[in-house]
């Protein structure tokens, strides 16, 4: 029997074992506070929601506006898109794959990070996984920018994978990230994606 995992932070999260994930972080002070609130009133149509499908329609509207508004933001940090700290980034994923999940990709933008993985059976919960990679890559950023305080805000957006259609569509959406924000032309040349080896056979 599948256990599924519930932790509370801001918003409730259900984790379930051997479940695909797609999560988004970001930097901290990466969003106004007014444009937080314009994200909070979106949510707040959950409560309205009479289905699963309406619920569904809610969150994606919500994501859909976090990604564009820090996609588009003109103020805030973002100092995530130099090399050192995107293999910091990445480095700190692919330690706890294998582990904790099967790593599938990764691409970091210039003040958040979008990745998809597989939780395994006997993985730890997703809240306790995220901890262990943000703290982690915290500290190796803050040394090598010799900055202190916090780098991460520690709330993350966290979608499980329906179905295979959706997963591959969600693979598309974090290579093409980049593109979308007129950043690139394609996506392989994005110094701050990583895929895994599996994905990479697919794509060639």
């Amino acid at each position: 029997m599948i256990e599924a995992h519930y932790h509370r932070r801001n918003l409730p999260h259900i984790y379930i074992p051997e479940r695909s994930y797609f999560i988004t972080f970001r930097l901290k002070g990466s969003l106004l506070m007014r444009k937080l609130y314009e994200l909070r009133n979106i949510l707040e149509a959950k409560h309205k929601a009479q289905s699963k499908a309406e619920v569904y329609e809610v969150n994606k509207k919500f994501f859909a506006e976090y990604d564009k508004s820090l996609d588009t933001a003109n103020k805030g940090p973002k100092f995530l898109y130099v090399d050192k700290i995107t293999d910091i980034i990445i480095g700190s994923f692919k330690y706890y794959d294998r582990k904790d999940y099967s790593l599938v990709c990764v691409c970091i933008m210039p003040n958040h990070v979008h990745v998809l993985f597989t939780l395994l059976e006997k993985s730890r919960s997703l809240d306790k996984i995220m901890q262990s990679v943000k703290r982690y890559s915290a500290l190796q950023i803050n040394r090598q920018l010799n900055r202190s305080g916090t780098v991460w805000q520690p709330e993350s957006y966290d979608h499980v994978i329906r179905d295979e259609d959706e997963y591959f569509n969600i693979i598309r959406y974090i290579l093409d990230n980049p593109i979308k924000a007129g950043l690139i032309d394609n996506w392989f040349e994005w110094k701050g994606t990583f895929i895994s080896d599996y994905l990479k056979e697919m794509l060639e």
